[in-house]
C-alpha cells in the first residue's frame, strides 16, 4: 500500500482528535493534526492531502493556502468552514483548495472527498513513479560523483517542480547545457509535451525576436508572410512543453 500523509490544521482539538481517529484505522494515512499552520518561513515535510480550517488563530486558512503550495504545489487541500460562507470558499478554492466541506462535518461527505483526493494523488504517484522509472531507463545522465554535480543535479530536481520558472544556463560548449535543460524538463510535470530547443547563436540578430514571438499581419511590408507564430506561441499550443534557454 502506498503511503499516505494527511496533515489535520484545526484550533478545535475535539475536531483533531475525531478526524485522526476517523482515518487513522486502515487508510495508510500518515496523520499530523496540528492547531496551526505553518509560517512561511518554516521548513515542513511536504504532505500528499491538508484538511485546514478556514478559521485559524493567527494565520487565517485562506492565508496559509499560498504557504503550502509554495512548499509543494502538488498538495491537495480540503478547506472546512464553519458555515457555507460562499466568499471565502470561492476565495480558498481560487486560491488552489482542492475541495471543501461545512461544518458540522459530516462524516460521509468527508469521506467521499478525501476518497477522491485520495484517487487524485494515486494517480500522481503512479505517473511519478512511471515517469521516475522512465528517466532511469531512456534519458541520458550525469555520470560523477563529485559533490559539485550532486548540488547541480539537486538543484535540477527543485526547478523541475516548477515547470513554469525561466531558467537560464550557462556555461562553454561541452559542458552538458542542452543536457541540463532536458533533466529539468522530463523530471517536470510537462514531460509529456515536447522540450522545444532553439539554437539562437544560428539566428541572424534582426530576425531572433520574430523567430521567437512571430509577428502579426501588417508588422513587416514586403515578400513576407502576413503573420508568423514564434516558438513561444507554438509551444503554448499542443501539451504542457518546456523551453529553456542554454547560452
Amino acid at each position: 500500500m502506498i503511503p499516505y500523509s494527511l496533515f489535520i490544521v484545526d484550533d478545535e482539538d475535539t475536531i483533531r482528535r475525531t478526524l485522526a481517529i476517523a482515518f487513522e484505522g486502515g487508510t495508510g494515512w500518515r496523520i499530523s493534526p496540528t492547531r496551526r499552520a505553518p509560517s512561511p518561513p518554516q521548513r515542513i515535510d511536504p504532505p500528499d492531502l491538508v484538511l485546514l480550517d478556514l478559521g485559524l488563530p493567527g494565520m487565517s486558512g485562506i492565508e496559509a493556502i499560498p504557504v503550502f503550495r509554495t512548499v509543494a504545489p502538488e498538495i491537495l487541500i480540503v478547506v472546512i468552514t464553519a458555515y457555507e460562507d460562499v466568499k471565502s470558499v470561492v476565495s480558498a478554492m481560487k486560491s488552489g483548495a482542492y475541495d471543501y466541506v461545512v461544518k458540522p462535518l459530516d462524516i460521509d461527505t468527508l469521506e467521499m472527498s478525501i476518497g477522491n483526493a485520495l484517487e487524485s494523488i494515486r494517480l500522481k504517484k503512479e505517473v511519478q513513479a512511471l515517469q521516475e522509472r522512465y528517466l532511469r531507463e531512456n534519458l541520458p545522465c550525469f555520470i560523477g560523483e563529485s559533490n559539485t554535480i550532486r548540488d547541480v543535479m539537486e538543484f535540477v530536481g527543485l526547478l523541475a517542480r516548477s515547470p513554469d520558472t525561466p531558467v537560464l544556463i550557462l556555461g562553454e560548449t561541452g559542458t552538458g547545457k542542452e543536457l541540463i535543460a532536458s533533466a529539468i524538463h522530463y523530471r517536470s510535470p510537462n514531460f509529456r509535451g515536447p522540450l522545444i530547443s532553439v539554437n539562437c547563436a544560428a539566428i541572424p540578430r534582426e530576425l531572433i525576436e520574430s523567430e521567437l514571438f512571430g509577428y502579426e499581419k501588417g508588422a513587416f511590408s514586403g515578400r513576407v508572410p502576413p503573420e508568423r507564430k514564434g516558438w513561444w506561441n507554438r509551444r503554448k499550443e499542443g501539451p504542457s512543453s518546456s523551453t529553456r534557454s542554454a547560452i
